[in-house]
């Protein structure tokens, strides 16, 4: 996962070739390496001319980046990756489990989809791997256990760290609103009341394919 936040942010700084992004020790593999394989599929990045550069989803996710840490990337691979989607919200209802069980538990339900498919190990503790580091999942003990939704928490420990909580609301300056639809100005105090549920929906609907 700090491979991948590493390799976005220099590609939004330096639009690189697949060359330079391998010779800096940010992608796996010969011509369009499995970094750069991953983040087309779910276009985040695009290549031309053998130069990589970020998409307008891809930019949306650097700028939120900035606010909200490594949790943001929760929201794009919930929306655009599948099978993180289904160990996601496999272990929100287990709750907890070893890797066996959830391994196991994450295929059974694959395979309801299509009887065919079948999720390796090695990708699923890729896939566990990102879950934990963007948030969502904890493990202890070789136990995991679900950590709620990475994003809501990271949105309100933001306007908690930049606002004031009156009540169940809090108020942020405008140049600290994340999302423009889901502030409210709050006169004469110059204030932005802010809807922190309206802006998770938000942040997630930003990368819905």
């Amino acid at each position: 996962m700090r491979r991948i936040d590493e390799y976005i942010h220099y590609v939004a700084k330096n639009a690189p070739t697949l060359e330079e992004l391998r010779e800096r020790g940010l992608e796996i593999g010969r011509g369009r390496g499995d970094i750069t394989r991953l983040l087309e599929r779910i276009q985040v990045v695009e290549v031309n001319n053998n130069r990589v550069s970020l998409t307008s989803a891809g930019r949306q996710l650097v700028s939120l980046r900035e606010a909200l840490s490594l949790s943001v990337y929760h929201a794009l691979f919930f929306q655009r990756l599948f099978h993180y989607k289904l160990l996601v919200g496999t272990l929100a209802e287990l709750r907890e489990g070893d890797f066996e069980n959830l391994h196991g538990a994450v295929n059974e339900r694959l395979s309801r989809i299509s009887p065919t498919a079948w999720l390796n190990k090695v990708a699923f503790k890729t896939l566990l791997q990102i879950a934990e580091d963007v948030g969502a999942v904890e493990k202890r003990n070789g136990i995991y256990y679900y950590r709620g939704d990475p994003v809501e928490k990271a949105v309100s420990e933001y306007y908690e760290k930049h606002g004031v909580k009156i009540g169940s609301n809090y108020y942020v300056a405008v140049d600290k609103v994340l999302v423009e639809e889901c502030a409210k100005e709050e006169k004469p105090h110059n204030l932005y009341k802010v809807d922190t549920g309206c802006t998770v929906t938000k942040i997630y609907n930003l990368f819905v394919i």
